[in-house]
């Protein structure tokens, strides 16, 4: 059995219900984009796959986000920052934070977990997604097409025994400060939605690579994200200089992260939750998924779950806080329910700092 990890930077699973940049066209998500047939190889996953409503429940910042994906925890300082304008991770001896899966699973199982990493610059690091398995990084922004093309694609048909991959596709952190939707698109980076189609297409090259290479019947692929990002809510349209006057706009991943609905016809918050950067993309797929939780949805799950579900199909003992998602199956709901339910599973609570749990 083989894990594939692809995390892709700045793209929310779900958003908020009723939110739209144009008129009928979602903020760019996943869910929504499937559902409306936008991104037609992401929907072939949620129909053949287990879908969850992941929330980021700890600090919303890049570094936080990217480390809560690699050790399940959201206890897990200290995390890269930048000391005068220069990229600086305060890790030291008496102070090394957690030992990220990747590492763990290598030396916890030698020889049976063969591990690879393809990403960039401060994501290698001990303590995220490091591997003394066949570690690569690249520079910041290295564009997806080539990290999966150049790097990953090769390596896996190479190295066949490979079953624990992470892969890192960074352009959608990118393509920000920008309009979400536009009627004509000139280039892939030119709004959140051309990059959503041409990120759709890349998805789409990867599961055929799967196929063809004979590797997808015994893979778990794995599509996960780190953030969202800020539209159509209170902190765009208070976003300083200027603030956004329209929710065709998508303004980055500043705090504060716990935004509201923002009305523009009003001029003042909807009183629903929005959330969007806390909203990320948790969305399993492949042949070696169980047959029971294909086509299924699971209400509510967590960024720190991915690691948890990892190490569980893999079969190594990684304590974290997350909860593999492998072993949620009575919570999953069908796809055809979550479609049609009036108010979409996984809205957290207004203003609630807690975690939402799962009921049991």
């Amino acid at each position: 059995m083989r894990v594939l990890l692809i995390v892709i930077d700045q793209l929310p699973g779900h958003w908020a219900p009723g939110v739209e940049a144009a008129r009928g066209v979602p903020p760019v998500n996943v869910w929504d984009y499937a559902r409306l047939n936008l991104a037609p190889n992401f929907r072939r996953l949620v129909e053949r796959g287990l879908f969850c409503f992941a929330w980021n429940m700890g600090e919303c910042d890049t570094p936080h986000g990217m480390k809560y994906l690699a050790t399940g925890r959201y206890d897990a300082a200290p995390y890269w920052t930048s000391a005068g304008g220069w990229p600086y991770y305060p890790r030291t001896p008496s102070n090394p934070g957690p030992t990220g899966l990747f590492e763990y699973a290598q030396h916890y199982a030698p020889g049976r977990i063969r591990p690879a990493c393809f990403t960039t610059d401060h994501w290698i690091a001990p303590g995220y997604f490091y591997t003394c398995g066949y570690p690569v990084a690249l520079s910041a922004y290295y564009p997806d097409d080539e990290v999966w093309r150049s790097f990953a694609a090769p390596f896996l048909k190479r190295r066949r025994g490979w079953n624990l991959v992470y892969v890192y596709f960074p352009t959608m952190d990118q393509v920000s400060n920008c309009p979400l939707f536009l009627e004509w698109n000139p280039h892939s980076k030119s709004s959140k939605h051309a990059y959503m189609l041409h990120l759709d297409e890349l998805i789409g090259e990867v599961v055929s690579f799967l196929v063809g290479e004979g590797f997808w019947e015994e893979t778990l692929l794995i599509l996960a994200s780190d953030h969202g990002y800020h539209a159509a809510c209170t902190t765009a349209a208070a976003k300083n200089p200027v603030g956004a006057s329209t929710p065709n706009w998508c303004c980055d991943h500043p705090p504060p992260h716990d935004c509201e609905v923002w009305d523009y016809s009003s001029g003042r918050g909807a009183g629903t939750y929005s959330g969007c950067t806390r909203r990320v993309l948790l969305l399993l797929s492949g042949g070696a998924l169980d047959e029971g939780l294909r086509g299924r949805v699971l209400p509510e799950a967590e960024i720190v779950d991915v690691a948890a579900t990892i190490a569980d199909f893999l079969d190594v003992p990684y304590e974290c806080e997350g909860t593999s998602v492998l072993r949620r199956k009575g919570e999953a709901v069908s796809l055809d329910f979550a479609l049609a339910a009036p108010t979409r599973p996984g809205r957290r609570p207004s203003g609630s700092p807690e975690r939402p749990r799962p009921s049991a």
